[in-house]
């Protein structure tokens, strides 16, 4: 071959655009100090790092083992499309349920009924799910 292939020079480009993104996140992140607080910035990244890999990673993994062994073939990816639209939903929603940003000076920042907003868009999820997991053909022995 002579030379790089195309998805090779659009994979490095992209590489290379993407670390020109985080740096000058993190030049804007360390020139307005004053107002964007570095260090509780790396504090919330490393501990979001230690969390992943300590708790979200072996968790994932183990139900993704479960689910390979213990779940009929049929209704894996429809169940496996469930947990992982709910852990979005959830992760999404996490600030709004716990109220970040929520100030008594200002009652309209958080003004909706965020638990049951996400209970409705859970029980829309899971009745995907179960609709799916319905109409999976099953297998003949």
């Amino acid at each position: 071959m002579n030379g790089p292939t195309p998805s090779r020079r659009i994979f490095w480009s992209s590489v290379a655009l993407g670390w020109a993104v985080i740096g000058y996140g993190l030049w804007g992140l360390f020139d307005n100090a004053n107002r964007t607080n570095p260090e509780q910035w790396i504090r919330w990244f490393a501990g979001s790092l230690v969390v992943h890999d300590f708790v979200i990673a072996p968790l994932t993994f183990g139900i993704g083992a479960l689910i390979a062994t213990r779940v009929p073939r049929r209704i894996r990816a429809p169940l496996t499309g469930g947990l992982i639209a709910s852990a979005i939903v959830v992760l999404t929603a996490w600030p709004l349920l716990r109220g970040y940003g929520l100030r008594s000076d200002d009652p309209s920042a958080l003004p909706n009924d965020y638990p049951a907003g996400l209970a409705m868009v859970l029980v829309a999820v899971w009745s995907v799910v179960i609709a799916f997991a319905l109409r999976a053909p099953r297998r003949r022995r």
